[in-house]
């Protein structure tokens, strides 16, 4: 009896054992079949991420916004050489040769590279040729020109477009003026040549820019001509224009009557002027803004130049298919140390940045005219005073210095 009932034990044991052996089998099966589906599932949303994302609504995609803004940068009179190339001890083209390329623009660099656009007039020809200098009726008369290495000054600067229409681009002659063309062209830049329009289009806005010459009342039917080309091919409209008497504050009577008969005549949104070497101030005529000069930039024609000056900024925004501005002056240094040194800053906030800005929104006056020629004036004015503080003394520079008539100190002074 005893043997039979521990035979019945046993076979309960094995049967029991067997069925959890069962059990375990079929669970991880299962659980591999459940593991296998969970697998597939999310193989298959991860492509319906890819291929379905936004019908199926399964997950959110994000992409950026699309901008709807076009900044540009206007800036003054930029001499990136010397008088016949000429390198002297100190001047621009040693200061070139000698010196990182990024020199001369790295205190406003960060500024520009805000932009999307940098555009400057560019008054010296760029050639690496020995190239005959045309011949200048006027006395005192200079020949600006630098070398194709230097042409990435600009580039490093973050200056992407330049304006050659001016009186000294044609220094060397057309070959002279072919070769800047073509030095710019081959840096990436973009080129303004006298009543041609620019286009430019980026961020869904397209905008003209006609650079041309205003020396009198004469010019102007010629850019209203080329305005008028432009009507149907852009949506903003600009004329930056190179012309009056240097040296003065106030904009001629004649550059006064010619920007306002532009500004009333619908055919323009903005107008903008260099050549006069210091700042003049700016206006709005017909909701159109007008900045007569904005003096000099990164300028090496004179030792001590008017030391203000702006970094003009023109933010277009499209509504309703229409383009609207907002303009900012920022105002900076045309040098930095006792004396030139071909590196412009942006001012801090101060006395010299307020009196700046007070010079660029005083108002527009005609003025008595004098006698000096707007027919393309090649010198300032000498002051009537200048402080003999400011003035260099006779054992300041070497002997073979080069330095022009127009290097009379006329504006703010920066300390070392």
């Amino acid at each position: 009896m005893e043997g039979k009932t521990k035979r019945l034990t046993i076979i309960i044991v094995s049967v029991m054992a067997l069925i959890f052996l069962l059990v375990l089998i079929f669970g991880l099966s299962g659980k591999r079949e459940e593991n296998n589906s969970a697998e597939n599932k999310t193989e298959t949303t991860t492509e319906a991420n890819v291929q379905d994302i936004l019908s199926t609504g399964e997950a959110e995609v994000l992409e950026p916004a699309e901008k709807d803004t076009l900044t540009l940068s206007f800036i003054g009179d930029c001499i990136i050489g010397s008088e016949s190339g000429k390198i002297n001890d100190g001047n621009f083209s040693y200061m070139a040769a000698n010196s990182p390329h990024t020199y001369f623009f790295e205190k406003v660099v960060s500024e520009l590279s805000k932009d999307d656009f940098t555009i400057a007039n560019m008054e010296c020809v760029i050639t690496d040729r020995d190239l005959e200098k045309i011949g200048k009726d006027y006395d005192p008369a200079f020949w600006y020109k630098t070398p194709t290495s230097n042409t990435d000054i600009l580039t490093l600067g973050s200056v992407e477009v330049a304006s050659i229409v001016n009186n000294h681009i044609g220094d060397y002659g057309d070959e002279g003026y072919d070769d800047t063309v073509v030095a710019l062209k081959s840096h990436g830049l973009q080129v303004g040549e006298n009543l041609k329009p620019l286009y430019i289009e980026k961020n869904g806005i397209k905008i003209g820019l006609l650079c041309c010459n205003l020396w009198s009342s004469y010019n102007v039917s010629y850019i209203e001509e080329a305005l008028e080309t432009m009507q149907n091919e852009c949506e903003y409209k600009i004329v930056f224009f190179h012309g009056g008497e240097e040296g003065i504050h106030e904009p001629d009577n004649y550059k006064i009557d010619a920007c306002r008969y532009l500004a009333n005549s619908g055919l323009c949104d903005l107008i903008v002027g260099s050549h006069p070497h210091v700042l003049q101030p700016m206006e709005v005529v017909n909701d159109v803004p007008i900045l007569y000069s904005l003096g000099n930039f990164c300028y090496s024609a004179a030792n001590y130049p008017d030391n203000q000056t702006v970094i003009f900024r023109v933010e277009l925004k499209k509504e309703e298919n229409k383009v609207k501005a907002e303009t900012e002056l920022v105002p900076c240094y045309v040098y930095t140390g006792y004396m030139n040194n071909y590196q412009p800053m942006i001012m801090p906030e101060g006395e010299d940045k307020d009196r700046t800005l007070a010079l660029m929104n005083s108002k527009v006056e005609y003025r008595v005219e004098t006698t000096a020629s707007t027919a393309e004036p090649t010198t300032v004015a000498q002051p009537t005073e200048v402080p003999s503080a400011t003035l260099p003394q006779e054992d300041d520079y070497a002997e073979d210095d080069f330095y022009t008539d127009e290097e009379v100190f006329q504006g703010v002074q920066v300390p070392y």
